[in-house]
């Protein structure tokens, strides 16, 4: 399961641009945070590309967020408000936005945003990779794979298990642990960035595997393969007499 610590987050505020993150396949709403009591807006404007291309208007009464196509049919402008809603989001969605909005009196302002877009941080995968019995006590190996690059790995259990050994490489992570024999632990590999949280639990249950006794023969296929055996001694036996026989006689003559 993953757990999301934000759908969107302003991350703060550079000079005059408001930091926005959202991610990769999901909506991410800019808002300007207008204070419109007992105003009338007359005129809302959303752009891109150096201020110069709109992306969602409205004016005269008629709201349009199909100017350009690379929006068309993802974007949402709440006209009381001025927040633009962009849905789907895509990389090419991250870059800087301009809202400008106008009040009846030839009022105007303006706000500026910076739109980050990234992979949401996938769930990683924990397996039991070896995992033996011995003097009562249970020796597990466990590896836990995440799809992310440069992500933090932490490991707890529950029951708690003593912790042998614990090592990373590249997307995995590895860990050595000792617990009862004939009991479940649950281990939990965490994954982090600075922005969200993810994590995949497995129960792993430490029983002592029996040792396997070497299957006996049935009595009559043991007999039948002595007898086998005994035939064809004889009959080697039969054919070298024969032989020496044969040859004894062919010398008196």
């Amino acid at each position: 399961m993953w757990l999301p610590l934000l759908f969107f987050q302003l991350l703060g505020v550079v000079g005059s641009n408001q930091q926005v993150l959202g991610f990769l396949g999901e909506s991410v709403t800019l808002s300007p945070a207008l204070d419109v009591t007992q105003r009338n807006i007359s005129s809302i404007k959303w752009l891109i590309l150096s201020n110069d291309t709109w992306i969602a208007t409205y004016q005269g009464g008629i709201t349009n967020t199909n100017h350009f196509w690379q929006y068309r049919g993802r974007l949402n402008l709440d006209i009381s408000s001025g927040e633009l809603t962009i849905k789907n989001l895509i990389k090419k969605d991250a870059m800087k936005y301009v809202f400008e909005v106008g009040f009846q009196g030839d009022e105007e302002i303006s706000r500026k945003f910076v739109l980050r877009v990234e992979q949401r941080l996938a769930q990683p995968r924990v397996t039991k990779h070896h995992g033996w019995s011995e003097d009562g006590s249970c020796t597990v190996t466990l590896l836990c794979s995440s799809p992310n690059a440069s992500v933090n790995f932490t490991w707890s259990s529950t029951p708690l298990a003593t912790i042998l050994f614990e090592g990373f490489r590249a997307n995995t992570a590895y860990l050595l642990a000792s617990m009862r024999a004939d009991q479940v632990v649950s281990f939990t590999c965490n994954t982090a960035t600075a922005l969200e949280s993810t994590s995949d639990t497995l129960n792993v249950e430490c029983v002592r595997e029996p040792i396997p006794k070497p299957t006996p023969h049935p009595p009559h296929c043991v007999a039948f393969g002595y007898g086998v055996l005994l035939g064809s001694c004889l009959g080697i036996l039969l054919a070298m007499i024969t032989y020496i026989l044969r040859g004894k006689r062919g010398r008196s003559s």
